[in-house]
C-alpha cells in the first residue's frame, strides 16, 4: 500500500507548487500575466519566473505533440529560447489585456502562432 501512496503525494506535492484556485479547471491569463510579469523587486520573483517560463514550455511542448502526432512540424524554430516564449507571450497578452480571461494555454498558442507562424506551402 505505501508504494502506490507515496507516488500520489508527489503528483499532490507537484500541484502545490502552482497558486491555481481550486476551482478553476484551467490557468487563466490574467494568472500567468502576473506571474510572468512579477518585478525583480519582488521576493517571489525567481519562483514565479520559474513557473511562467515551465507553463509556457509545457505548453507549447503540448502544441508540438499534438502536431506530431498529426504528422505536422513543429511552427516554432528548434533554436528559440525559452526565453523568447516567454517574451513573446507577455508582449501579446500586454496588447490585448481583454483576451487575458481566455485560457492561458489559449493565450500562449496565440502568441507563438503570431511570433512564429507556420509556414504556407503552395
Amino acid at each position: 500500500m505505501m508504494s502506490r501512496t507515496l507516488p500520489g503525494l508527489a503528483a499532490i506535492a507537484a500541484f502545490g507548487l502552482f497558486s491555481v484556485p481550486a476551482d478553476a479547471g484551467f490557468y487563466s491569463g490574467n494568472e500567468l500575466f502576473d506571474v510572468c510579469t512579477t518585478e525583480r523587486a519582488d521576493p517571489s520573483h525567481v519562483e514565479k519566473t520559474y513557473e511562467c517560463v515551465a507553463y509556457i514550455a509545457g505548453a507549447v511542448d503540448a502544441f508540438n505533440t499534438t502536431r506530431e502526432v498529426n504528422n505536422l512540424k513543429s511552427c516554432i524554430p528548434a533554436r528559440v529560447t525559452l526565453s523568447q516564449l516567454k517574451d513573446a507571450t507577455v508582449k501579446y497578452m500586454r496588447a490585448n489585456p481583454d483576451d487575458r480571461d481566455h485560457s492561458a494555454s489559449a493565450l500562449v498558442f496565440t502568441a507563438t502562432r503570431k511570433a512564429w507562424p507556420c509556414s504556407k506551402k503552395k
